[in-house]
């Protein structure tokens, strides 16, 4: 049996996009796959003008969908089109403009925004928004990117605080990728994106929940015990259902059902109120729920709701910190708390259920460590 080896002529321009041709005399070829099926791109005879072209199809196909940038390529319209590539200026104002039709709160727009500015800020030394504005977006290149990924782990060698660090890049990369996958950027020459897009990230960098000592969470709940009025209402709401900050801001008093055998809290949106995630329910001790409900007279819960309630949450703030919480955010670790209790006594699932969760694997991570002490199970059993 005669067995005939095909061999293949390749070529690659300096942003990595490669073409082939399958003879000497043969024409040259971009390939790309589209839903599991190969595609292919005739770019003619002259390898330089298909170089070219293959990086102006690769750059289209990261705005458009194949069959866009597929009619665009039959009419030979790439030649004619030859947008600027965008400053970061540019590209932030873009952004800004369609984030309502977007669907993105501020807090999740906020933070691709700084993802972007603090790669471009570190790796070109700058410090503040105004002297990266007019930065030219076509300079990011994969070497871009690993000076910023180098220039963040430079100098540590705490195994612990790189795995920190590398999670710090993690989150920045997923970010800018989430900023720059939007298909509101048409009018500028995007083909940077593709180097955040190839990007992959570090891994076994998670950070798995552990518990506090006991006697942190007893003194928590002892804390939680002598207080009163707003402050008893924040803390109580956090540890004893997992209220999330936005959520406690927004509690009223139709949220609670107190029917069943346990009190239940249906956390739903209203006209000033979109809950992170989606809407649900979490339960716990009817009696606390009682305690909680006798500290206001009012719908909303928080008597103080002024500046969003940050005078009210940084009191207990500043209490927990006082006996001895010192991770980035004590509250928030009190709904972990919550989590890890209702992992404990009922299951994973049912803890992903009342922190309403996407997933069980958020749960697991982030957390529902077990609790084992059974004297500490019986703080939440009032």
């Amino acid at each position: 049996m005669n067995h005939t080896t095909r061999r293949y002529k390749v070529g690659a321009t300096k942003r990595g996009t490669r073409i082939y041709k399958r003879s000497q005399h043969g024409t040259w070829t971009y390939k790309v796959r589209v839903k599991g099926k190969d595609r292919y791109f005739p770019l003619g005879l002259d390898k330089t003008e298909a170089l070219d072209l293959a990086d102006q199809i690769r750059a289209h196909l990261v705005l458009y969908s194949y069959e866009e940038v597929r009619e665009k390529f039959l009419r030979k319209q790439f030649s004619n089109e030859q947008p600027n590539p965008p400053t970061l200026g540019q590209i932030l104002a873009t952004f800004d403009q369609n984030q309502l039709a977007l669907g993105l709160k501020d807090t999740t727009a906020d933070s691709y925004r700084v993802g972007l500015r603090s790669i471009i800020k570190k790796v070109t030394g700058k410090t503040s928004n105004e002297e990266v504005k007019d930065f030219d977006m076509s300079k990011i290149d994969h070497n871009f990117i690993k000076g910023y990924r180098k220039m963040q782990l430079e100098g540590l060698t705490d195994t612990t605080k790189i795995k920190s660090r590398k999670r710090s890049i993690n989150s920045r990369l997923r970010q800018v990728k989430a900023l720059l996958n939007q298909k509101i950027f048409k009018e500028y020459d995007m083909s940077f994106a593709k180097y955040f897009e190839d990007e992959s990230f570090y891994r076994k960098v998670k950070k798995q929940y552990r518990l506090p000592k006991p006697d942190l969470i007893e003194s928590t709940f002892d804390l939680w015990s002598k207080m009163g009025g707003d402050e008893y209402i924040v803390l109580g709401l956090a540890l004893n259902y997992g209220l999330r900050r936005g959520e406690i801001l927004h509690c009223r008093r139709d949220w609670f059902n107190l029917r069943g055998e346990k009190a239940r809290i249906d956390i739903y949106a209203d006209r000033t109120f979109d809950p992170k995630g989606f809407e649900g329910y979490t339960q716990g001790s009817k009696q606390v729920a009682k305690l909680i409900l006798n500290q206001s007279s009012d719908d909303y819960l928080l008597s103080n709701r002024a500046d969003k309630g940050r005078p009210v949450f940084d009191k207990v703030l500043a209490q927990l910190r006082a006996i001895g919480w010192d991770r980035q955010c004590p509250l928030h670790e009190c709904r972990k708390l919550f989590g890890s209790y209702i992992a404990s006594t009922e299951n994973l699932f049912i803890s992903q259920k009342f922190l309403r969760h996407s997933d069980a694997q958020t749960t697991s991570e982030s957390y529902a460590d077990a609790l084992t002490d059974d004297q500490t199970i019986k703080l939440w059993a009032a």
